[in-house]
């Protein structure tokens, strides 16, 4: 059977960056196929994979957690054909940060699924930075914790010198039984990975525990054809950046660039990137901004800055 490793972890935490690191590393040794999963209706991370490394095969399912009943069907049947079709060694599924995956037991017993994949592990990546608060608020985060079988600490170099006394912890009081691997910008060891033990997440305890339903975050998918300048794009983020939980996706901008934004709990990072030829398209998690409020801000910013 096909050994079929999750990757979840919530909003910004380096999931995308762990995977490209992976298969940047690993891709050429192994068959990969990978799962991308997004509440938003848009392919922004799958896009940035492939930006990144394209020796592997991907798979998108948007709009809605795999992790759903709504799901179930479409998830069973994708896996069913990829592991006929495509033959991988591996199978990654990086679910989206809104996920919820304590019912991931149930989906992988499925019928035409489970003679096929084994789940070996499930990754759940930290942000180190922002853990404390994400933690308190939100149940489905502790659940992605309680079923990691590896735990891995991001932005270690960010967290500053009280972080282990403030995640290490939590993390072992919640799940004393997960390998813990702090590291930095999502790089972790393959062959530990792949030879770890097999998942315990079918035990009983998870089979008990209810998954959330979609969480009540403000959603918005901005896809604009309007050019800004650099200055421009960066006041538009500023000014919306300190009330998003996560803003991600590629810009064109009037000095000829695309630029790749990554943006996290009052944190962002525009980088200069190649091989792009979409028009701009931002995913923006924002409870105080309406869609047209944002596509309005934005095309201000495009104008002003013109």
């Amino acid at each position: 059977m096909i050994p079929f490793f999750i990757i979840t972890g919530w909003l910004g935490s380096g999931k995308t960056s762990l995977l490209k690191n992976l298969l940047t590393e690993y891709g050429s040794r192994k068959r990969i196929a990978v799962i991308q999963n997004e509440f938003a209706p848009s392919g922004i991370d799958g896009t940035d994979l492939k930006n990144a490394v394209d020796n592997f095969k991907l798979v998108e399912i948007n709009n809605g957690s795999v992790f759903c009943v709504c799901q179930l069907s479409n998830f069973t049947h994708l896996l069913e054909k990829l592991s006929v079709e495509y033959k991988p060694e591996v199978i990654f599924l990086e679910s989206s940060g809104l996920a919820d995956p304590v019912s991931v037991a149930q989906i992988l017993n499925a019928y035409g699924i489970k003679d096929k994949v084994i789940l070996r592990n499930i990754v759940t990546v930290i942000d180190a930075v922002n853990f404390p608060k994400t933690f308190k608020i939100m149940p489905r985060f502790r659940h992605q914790v309680l079923v990691a079988d590896k735990l891995v600490v991001n932005k270690t170099d960010l967290a500053g010198v009280n972080y282990d006394k403030d995640v290490l912890d939590v993390l072992k009081k919640w799940n004393p039984y997960a390998d813990i691997t702090e590291t930095t910008y999502g790089k972790i060891d393959f062959e530990e990975l792949i030879n770890s033990r097999t998942s315990l997440t079918s035990k009983e305890e998870f089979l008990k525990l209810k998954a959330g339903n979609k969480p009540e975050i403000g959603l918005t998918v901005l896809r604009v054809h309007d050019k800004i300048t650099k200055n421009g794009l960066k006041e538009f983020i500023e000014e919306i950046l300190s009330s998003s939980q996560r803003i991600k996706g590629f810009v064109n901008t009037k000095e000829g660039e695309t630029i790749a934004v990554q943006a996290t709990y009052g944190m962002y990072e525009i980088t200069p990137i190649e091989k792009y030829d979409g028009r701009s398209e931002l995913i923006i998690f924002n409870d105080e901004y309406s869609p047209g409020e944002l596509h309005k801000l934005f095309k201000s910013k495009a104008s002003v800055n013109g």
